[in-house]
């Protein structure tokens, strides 16, 4: 079997699968091993909240080796997709509103790539005759500023991307991924691993793991807002006597528009999981709401029904709210990050592109370009790559 021309990936995700997409267009034959892939887009588990994500491709939180570059490459094909129809991929306008102003210095990530970036200041009723950012009632002045972002309508973009894969050929496998199946796969095929959190069961990592806590509400079968044309989301962040972290800071909350109704969200609550799935950690201030069961932090919701009703006119009933409360892996949040390097394994090539936090849709593509930047140094003779679409795309992209 020849290893420059098959090619194993292990992981069912947006990581994945757009690994595999990818080394496809670039003439790879692909298999998608996953113990659950994530055909519909819709959660496989309570610990995996992509499935209600609605993604900007801009990061937050996320550390990873050459951020412009990885940016940037995520942008051009986030860009490809978005002329697709049906991709679930679209241009979005983006609230970043603060009630207190940031620390001096403190710029946006990436701010000068950013689509239409604009910075404002002001008294809540000179914002409202200009840029027209959501505004708390009672609040005195506001920062931040707005850009325009591609946005992955999770329903949408998991279905199409993996009919994308078997329409070009590719294999996608349902089978648990343990040491022994592990085992059982050809040595001189390489491996690329994108189990996330999965990883550290079968791969050694000394990285320290932070789970992030995410809780949100959906409120479904809402029509997408817009904001002077366009589809328009925010995130939005009041005092901390409003909404406050554990340790006193300020929470966000934000609002995604998306087709099956609107996501309310999120915290971002750092802890560990212990041996049983027991999360422990700093959880946000406050009271919360139980929605279908799931503690939801009560700003969540109140803060944003304030903020939807002031600036369009917008209600919604809390008796239809569910909830969803989910964990976001981050690998070494201080120090390396997403772990995007080779590794051989007794004989066997292995890739990882795993550990993205709160950013895997985010920065999917330009990870999984930085994978095969690595495969392409380590194997003897990469297969004929395709000259239209992707393929053609991603020529000018390596």
């Amino acid at each position: 079997m020849n290893a420059g021309r098959q090619i194993i990936v292990l992981g069912g995700g947006v990581s994945g699968i757009s690994t595999a997409l990818l080394l496809q267009a670039l003439g790879f034959n692909v298999s998608l091993v996953a113990d659950s892939p994530q055909t519909n887009g819709e959660p496989v588990a309570s610990e995996i909240p992509t499935g209600y994500a609605m993604a900007s491709a801009y990061p937050h939180n996320l550390r990873v080796a050459d951020l412009p570059r990885v940016s940037a490459d995520s942008q051009a094909v986030f860009a490809y997709f978005a002329k697709l129809a049906g991709s679930g991929v679209s241009i979005y306008k983006i609230f970043e509103v603060f009630e207190s102003e940031p620390p001096s210095g403190e710029n946006p990530p990436l701010a000068n790539c950013r689509m239409n970036f604009e910075y404002f200041e002001g008294r809540p009723e000179k914002l409202r005759r200009s840029v027209d950012p959501p505004i708390r009632p009672g609040a005195e002045r506001l920062f931040g500023y707005s850009f325009d972002s591609y946005f992955a309508d999770m329903p949408l973009y998991m279905p199409y991307l993996y009919a994308m894969l078997v329409g070009g050929g590719g294999a996608v496998f349902k089978r648990e991924i343990n040491s022994e199946s592990l085992a059982s796969m050809p040595r001189d095929v390489p491996l690329i691993n994108c189990l996330g959190a999965g990883a550290l069961d079968l791969f050694e990592d000394e990285a320290p793991a932070l789970m992030m806590r995410g809780r949100q509400a959906l409120v479904p079968d809402m029509p997408v807002a817009f904001h002077q044309g366009m589809p328009v989301a925010y995130n939005y962040t009041p005092t901390a006597e409003i909404f406050a972290r554990g340790d006193g800071d300020p929470e966000y909350v934000h609002f995604f528009p998306r087709r099956d109704g609107y996501l309310l969200g999120q915290t971002r609550e750092p802890g560990i999981l212990d041996e049983a799935g027991l999360w422990s950690g700093e959880a946000v201030r406050g009271e919360d709401l139980l929605l279908g069961g799931v503690p939801v932090p009560e700003p969540v919701v109140s803060l944003n029904a304030e903020l939807l009703r002031a600036w369009k006119g917008l209600e919604f009933r809390r008796d239809h709210l569910k909830g969803r409360l989910g964990y976001r892996y981050y690998r070494d949040p201080e120090n390396t990050g997403v772990r995007l390097e080779a590794q051989e394994l007794d004989g066997r090539l292995v890739i990882h592109n795993y550990g993205h936090g709160g950013s895997g849709i985010t920065m999917s593509w330009g990870c999984s370009l930085a994978v095969i930047r690595i495969l392409l140094g380590r194997i003897e003779e990469a297969p004929k790559r395709e000259k239209s679409g992707l393929g053609s795309l991603l020529e000018s992209l390596l």
